[in-house]
């Protein structure tokens, strides 16, 4: 007899997901190896973005990370500076998604000396014209939306499959040199650079899905309203290349978070704001991640017509996320990533949102990654997550099977597409 696990799974497998939050490339960009992006086009490749940082947390030297991403060495040789951590680091979320990619995309159930030479083949052969609407295929994935990793916006070759967000950390944090592009012959004034991030939206919104900010790696989201009066003698400071100090930092860049909101919301675009657990290493402060929940709240307070997407779950602090979603209404949580930084407590949250919060202001996947092919293993470790969670909460009669069902595609597919208004 099959198991209420085994009955919600088999109906969640088969429900197209809508990945709200990936970092892809287009293809002909991956097919051409464009660095940064691709350091090395190999079988480590699908190591994704995230496993190397769990394997320096296990002790692996910088020097070891940069030659297995580098073409430094032979393929099948980096296994060997790689294996004595993988034992380590296999169990977590990150290496669930290398083991079921390699599984369901190669054949191939665990990653070993002796198959490392076939991985190697099979990368090769799988990675062709083609590949990244065939990887969406087999995981079952409709469309995704994109933060994009080398420009402000990208002109994608596949803008009915890759739907792409604007990137506005650095207008907040003034990176002339990558939003300029000849804009203007040179940036004077304060005046110039809101001119500059003016064109970004003028040239882009009608084509934009979201405004995505990940100013919480490098400060608290306690961004405050202010004038700009305040903020012009801080840039000039700052583009003379005078030391400008952190209070001044942060009240120039609070104008500028503000500005860009305002022009979000003018254009119906949600905004949408990491949250929670940082990726790389040795560097993050919980402090600043503790106070996630209480700033985004303020947030949604100072701009109450604004759209508000909060990234990850705050991950460790989600259940505050919870109580902001009840109380806010442009308040909404996206789960992406938060699958593979912790999918245990993914599934807790899950269940405690369910019975907590409107359900129409969650999504609940995306893989944040730059390797198409890690779609695979990041959507079969969030489906049963998914199918975990609803099942409990049928197996303990808080809801039925057929409420698990429409919970189900309002949470895979149905809210991204009303929030952001693609279908």
């Amino acid at each position: 007899m099959n198991t209420k696990f085994e009955i919600i799974n088999d109906s969640i497998n088969q429900i197209q997901l809508i990945d709200t939050h990936e970092h892809l490339i287009d293809e002909s960009e991956r097919l051409d190896c464009v660095k940064p992006f691709i350091q090395c086009d190999d079988w480590t490749t699908i190591l994704g973005m995230y496993t190397k940082f769990d394997l320096v947390s296990s002790g692996m030297s910088q020097k070891e990370i940069d030659l297995i991403s580098s073409q430094k060495i032979n393929p099948i040789e980096k296994w060997k500076i790689i294996q004595p951590y993988w034992g380590l680091i296999k169990y977590t979320g990150y290496g669930q998604v290398v083991r079921h990619t390699i599984n369901d995309l190669y054949g191939i159930s665990e990653l070993e000396e002796k198959i490392i030479p076939e991985l190697q083949e099979k990368y090769i052969d799988y990675r062709k014209k083609g590949f990244y609407k065939e990887t969406l295929k087999r995981a079952n994935i409709k469309s995704c939306i994109v933060n994009p990793p080398g420009r402000p916006f990208k002109e994608t070759e596949f803008p009915s499959l890759l739907y792409q967000d604007i990137d506005a950390l650095g207008m907040i944090r003034v990176d002339i040199e990558k939003y300029n592009e000849n804009i203007l012959p040179k940036v004077n004034t304060l005046a110039d650079w809101l001119e500059i991030i003016n064109w970004w939206f003028d040239k882009y919104s009608d084509d934009a899905v979201g405004v995505k900010i990940g100013n919480a790696y490098f400060r608290r989201l306690d961004f405050k309203k202010n004038d700009i009066e305040l903020a012009d003698p801080i840039f000039l400071k700052k583009i003379a290349g005078k030391e400008v100090g952190e209070t001044e930092e942060k009240t120039m860049q609070d104008y500028l978070f503000w500005y860009v909101i305002d022009l979000a919301t003018k254009n119906r675009l949600p905004v949408k704001l990491h949250t929670g657990h940082q990726a790389m290493n040795n560097f993050m402060s919980l402090e600043n991640i503790m106070f996630n929940p209480a700033d985004c709240a303020n947030l949604c307070r100072l701009n109450p017509d604004t759209k508000f997407i909060f990234y990850h779950i705050s991950y460790p602090y989600y259940e505050p996320m919870i109580s902001l979603t009840k109380h806010y209404s442009n308040a909404i949580v996206d789960m992406c990533w938060s699958w593979t930084i912790n999918p245990i407590a993914s599934i807790d949250f899950l269940k405690k949102y369910i019975m907590t919060s409107p359900i129409n202001k969650l999504m609940v996947f995306g893989g944040d990654d730059l390797y198409v092919e890690n779609l695979i293993g990041h959507a079969k470790v969030a489906r049963k997550g998914i199918s975990i969670a609803l099942s409990e909460l049928v197996q303990d009669k808080w809801i039925t099977e057929r409420d698990a069902m429409e919970i189900a595609d309002r949470i895979m597919w149905k809210n991204s597409e009303d929030i952001y208004e693609i279908d």
